[in-house]
């Protein structure tokens, strides 16, 4: 069972199981990934790179993101997302297709591949996507480049075995 962890849907549950294979961002990792960002992320566009069960997706969405895209290539995760997001009543926009072909451009790109894919590989990919902020999910200790484009590493926070790398801008730092 995973909750959304604050805004307007705080405490809701969603229905889908998670797939076999996706590994959700525990409890933890979302709060301080919310609390990094700000709690309010009204007038930020976000996408939730690799978003397996769309709980990432359906928290920006809660904390006031808009608009908000999800992407997973995966089958089954692809109907737990859309379920999840249906019965959250989240306005949340689902793309079907690899994070590789995705052309969209946001403010906040949340990425978070699989512990086992090259995390700077990902990183250098989908830098081009985000306007202010990259942050990337990957397992404690990972190795992560400098920079993401032209967004700086601001820092690196390890929770447990998973770390997120925060890449922004220098200037209008929300959070």
């Amino acid at each position: 069972m995973i909750k959304v962890t604050g805004g307007t849907l705080r405490g809701r549950v969603l229905p889908a199981p998670v797939p076999e294979g996706v590994r959700p961002t525990s409890s933890r990792a979302r709060e301080a990934l919310f609390s990094i960002l700000g709690q309010d992320l009204d007038g930020l566009s976000f996408v939730d790179c690799f978003s397996g069960s769309g709980l990432v997706a359906i928290e920006a969405w809660s904390r006031g993101a808009r608009p908000v895209t999800a992407i997973d290539r995966a089958p089954k995760s692809l109907a737990a997302m859309r379920r999840n997001i249906e019965a959250v009543g989240a306005a949340v926009e689902v793309l079907a297709t690899d994070v590789s072909r995705a052309s969209l451009v946001a403010d906040v790109v949340y990425l978070d591949p699989p512990f086992a894919d090259d995390i700077a590989a990902w990183i250098a990919l989908t830098a081009p996507m985000s306007r202010q902020v990259l942050v990337a999910e990957s397992r404690a200790g990972a190795s992560v480049p400098s920079a993401a484009g032209t967004l700086p590493l601001d820092r690196v926070y390890t929770y447990g075995d998973t770390q997120l790398a925060v890449y922004r801008e220098a200037v209008g730092r929300r959070g």
